[in-house]
């Protein structure tokens, strides 16, 4: 069996959106979601991909970079023009090594 070069973390995140919708008033959407990330991203001052602590700092680092709808699903009604996003928040719930 050959084995691989390849250093893949799967990492489970949530996404919060905050806003204020004028009905409802101020409010917050999350959205839970997982990729599957490698050392084989360009990433700017990327830590080794050595253990845990490092590989969550590096997924901060790189979705810092990245519009947030690259990352995860849109609320329904991010594009509703009477419907204010001000701002998102990601925390990473889990890393593992795959």
């Amino acid at each position: 069996m050959q084995q691989s070069n390849r250093n893949d973390w799967n990492v489970r995140f949530e996404v919060t959106f905050y806003g204020h919708d004028p009905n409802k008033g101020s409010f917050r959407e999350i959205k839970e979601d997982n990729i599957v990330f490698s050392d084989e991203l360009e990433i700017e001052n990327k830590l080794p991909f050595n253990n845990v602590a490092n590989v969550e700092i590096n997924f901060l680092l790189w979705v810092d970079t990245l519009p947030i709808e690259k990352l995860t699903k849109l609320p329904h009604d991010y594009n509703d023009p009477k419907i204010k996003y001000y701002r998102e928040s990601i925390e990473v719930l889990e890393v593992r090594k795959l």
